[in-house]
C-alpha cells in the first residue's frame, strides 16, 4: 500500500513539474522576443544622436538583461526536464 501511495505521489509530482516547465517555456519565449525587440531598438538608437542615442543605450541594457533571463530560464528548463526524468525513473523502479 505504501509503495502504491509513493508511486502515485511521484507521478503527480512529475505531472506538476511538467506543467511548470510548460509555463517556464512561455517565459523563455517572451524573454527571447524581448531581447530581439531590444536589439532592434539598440540598433535604431545607436544610428542617431540625442534622444535616439539614449534609446539605443536603453536597448542595449534591456537586451542584456533579457538575454540573461533567457539563459537562466533555459538552464532551469533543462534541469527541470532532468528532474522529471529522474522522478519517472524512480517510479519505474518502485
Amino acid at each position: 500500500m505504501n509503495t502504491k501511495l509513493s508511486r502515485n505521489t511521484l507521478i503527480r509530482e512529475a505531472a506538476q513539474q511538467k506543467d511548470a516547465l510548460k509555463r517556464l517555456s512561455g517565459w523563455l519565449r517572451n524573454a527571447m522576443l524581448l531581447s530581439s525587440c531590444a536589439a532592434v531598438l539598440a540598433w535604431w538608437g545607436l544610428t542617431g544622436t540625442g534622444m535616439r542615442l539614449a534609446c539605443g543605450v536603453a536597448g542595449i541594457l534591456l537586451a542584456a538583461v533579457s538575454v540573461a533571463c533567457a539563459v537562466i530560464l533555459g538552464l532551469g528548463i533543462r534541469n527541470g526536464r532532468r528532474n522529471v526524468a529522474h522522478i519517472l525513473k524512480a517510479v519505474e523502479q518502485a
